[in-house]
């Protein structure tokens, strides 16, 4: 096989990913190819990733940001990149990006077997008859899916494709890293301490300052938890940037919050371990949030977990009192009342950490391989999908269109 699987652009955990399958691949004499739009994002600011070890690193345009490049271009330079590289199958980002869209007409147009990678779920958003129709016909076309856990691979399911080709294992990080990063921080805990100003205790969160993020409620049930719990309380430190950032400052100075309440930016991919090896537990409020790779990061790490319900990945990664609670985001006082059970009991809280890393070792980039390499497998060997003439209209105009 000749797997070629695209990206939007190459972040550390599409790397990790990559690197995992083509090494996966290789074993068996196979072949991965990955194909990013662009090397850099206004939405994920990462430092821009080198890799390739394993498999084959195609950049399409090695010089410009993703959002900036007219969908003309996008189609034109997916279609020539899948023509040289000539796959055997092909794995999509989504079915609703352009990028997606232009490798699927492209792979339709050939006979070649396409793997859906999804991570949304059916509550993500309000759903309409029409969009819900357009995606339909879209995945019908696919011939197997990659998803995140159960509920996206109910939301799959329902939009056309079988449950025998629908494979979990999508939303992986490398869990190694951040183990390993995280042990050395505690091992260098005073001198990393006065260097990232971080106290002794904190609640630590990591995310874009958006609104469904939901931090202006948590702020409000940390000022709730901060005056119940008094002087034992746990600061909170807010890690990430993003349009919210004067809002969510401004009401942590009127709440009166500004010693326990620290701002430190948008962390690095290389300093995110420390950040999460020096924390105590870990939160996401999210009042919609596909899946959540922050979670994965932080059980890597060993923190016990605070979780927001509406997170795709709370079901497979939160067992409710073994290594954290699940929260319902929009109860101030349930978010606040978990807060304070887990910093009146810090060890108990390091022995939720520890159950934690328990927990996601069952989705590492080994995970994702082999359940990319299934689905492969699954697209090649079950009967070809056959669309109906309507589904492969709309794959047409959404490729044009998008």
């Amino acid at each position: 096989m000749r797997v070629a699987v695209l990206f939007l652009r190459f972040g550390p955990y599409h790397l990790a990913r990559l690197e995992a399958a083509g090494e996966r691949l290789a074993r068996d004499g196979d072949e991965l190819i990955g194909i990013e739009i662009a090397p850099t994002s206004h939405v994920y600011t990462w430092d821009t990733v080198t890799g390739g070890h394993h498999f084959r690193k195609v950049t399409l345009f090695e010089d410009r940001v993703h959002e900036d490049i007219p969908k003309q271009e996008v189609r034109s330079a997916v279609r020539t990149a899948l023509e040289q590289v000539d796959p055997t199958m092909v794995a999509l980002p989504g079915w609703s990006c352009r990028e997606s869209l232009a490798a699927l007409h492209w792979a339709m147009g050939r006979g070649v077997p396409t793997i859906m990678m999804s991570a949304s779920t059916r509550t993500d958003f309000a759903r309409h008859w029409w969009s819900e129709r357009i995606k339909c016909g879209v995945v019908r076309c696919c011939s197997a899916g990659l998803v995140g856990g159960q509920r996206h691979a109910d939301y799959m399911a329902e939009l056309g494709m079988e449950r025998d080709r629908i494979f979990p294992g999508y939303d992986v990080v490398d869990n190694d890293y951040f183990r390993t990063g995280a042990d050395h921080a505690r091992e260098q805990d005073a001198e990393l301490r006065e260097r990232y100003h971080l106290p002794r205790r904190y609640f630590l969160v990591s995310s874009r300052f958006v609104p469904k993020k939901n931090l202006a409620r948590l702020l409000t049930a940390y000022a709730r938890y901060r005056e119940a719990a008094g002087t034992t309380a746990w600061d909170l430190v807010l890690c990430g940037d993003g349009p919210l950032r004067g809002e969510l400052e401004a009401a942590v100075d009127h709440m009166d919050l500004r010693t326990s309440v620290h701002f430190p930016g948008f962390v690095q991919y290389g300093e995110l371990p420390e950040y999460y090896g020096l924390a105590s537990a870990f939160v996401l409020a999210s009042t919609v949030e596909q899946w959540g790779l922050v979670v994965n990061e932080a059980a890597s790490a060993g923190l016990a977990l605070l979780v927001s319900d509406r997170c795709g990945c709370a079901p497979e990664l939160v067992v409710d009192g073994r290594n954290g609670y699940v929260l319902d985001p929009l109860d101030e006082a349930g978010i606040a009342a978990a807060m304070q059970r887990l910093s009146d009991d810090p060890e108990g809280a390091a022995r939720m950490g520890q159950a934690s890393q328990e927990i996601v070792s069952d989705f590492s980039p080994r995970r994702f391989a082999d359940e990319l390499v299934s689905a492969a497998v699954c697209a090649i060997e079950k009967p070809r999908v056959n669309p109906t003439v309507a589904d492969r209209m709309i794959v047409r105009l959404m490729a044009t269109l998008r």
